[in-house]
């Protein structure tokens, strides 16, 4: 990337998960400006630590653009913001948003070019603060395949580029995204903005053992009894 063209940043949240941390963070690392790596227990994940105690933060700490941080017993929502926060601190133009059983495939020119265009408009808008300061949510395609159904794998596009993500945030549910200045643009009632090339995100839960597995679905289950008033509000 060139920095004083655009400037990118990666944000995750993980816990526990060095192996997939490993090959996510290799996909993305010579792609992005910054990886912000929020560390810590969510909150409802049954576990007796609060913190990584595999090798994560030493997988985090060996490449030189990553940044750790620890924020445990956060729930998603809000270990999700911190990233955003600090991108907003960091006046970052984008945001990409991976999880730690992902990884990415990038073509780096047409990734980069695409980035430039809406930079290049954002900034072209006869100073126009509406246009260049609006915050605009990207999707990207992604091929999943879960654990709960490994023959099965899923083609979709999910929001996961922000352009000016210090303006955006996550509210009442994990992936329902709202504009901080304007709450009634919300992300998850309305299709992203367009769909960004260059890059696709694969998900599987390969890496990962059974133990964590077991875990991660009894949070899952949780996370979604806890979120089921706001879900229904939201999405219907």
């Amino acid at each position: 990337m060139d920095n004083k063209i655009v400037t990118v940043a990666a944000g995750i949240v993980f816990f526990d998960d060095e192996k997939g941390l490993q090959r996510c963070l290799r996909s993305i690392q010579s792609y992005v400006d910054l990886i912000i790596a929020i560390d810590g227990k969510f909150k409802y994940f049954e576990d007796d630590h609060d913190f990584s105690i595999d090798n994560s933060r030493k997988v985090v700490e060996s490449f030189p653009n990553a940044n750790y941080y620890c924020y445990p017993n956060l729930t998603e929502i809000d270990k999700r913001n911190k990233y955003l926060e600090i991108a907003g601190i960091k006046d970052i133009d984008f945001l990409l948003v991976i999880d730690s059983d992902e990884y990415a495939a990038i073509d780096t020119k047409e990734f980069s070019e695409n980035l430039s265009k809406i930079k290049e408009y954002k900034k072209s808008s006869n100073g126009d603060s509406k246009i260049e300061d609006t915050p605009e949510v990207y999707g990207i395609k992604i091929f999943e395949k879960h654990f709960e159904k490994p023959s099965y794998i899923r083609e979709r596009y999910i929001e996961r580029i922000f352009y000016k993500p210090g303006k955006l945030r996550y509210q009442f549910i994990h992936c329902n995204m709202v504009d901080v200045d304007n709450p009634s643009r919300n992300f998850t009632t309305r299709k992203f903005t367009s769909e960004i090339n260059g890059i696709t995100l694969y998900n599987d839960d390969d890496l990962r053992s059974n133990h964590y597995l077991q875990r991660s679905m009894l949070y899952q289950r949780n996370l979604l009894e806890n979120e089921m008033d706001a879900r229904t509000r939201i999405l219907t």
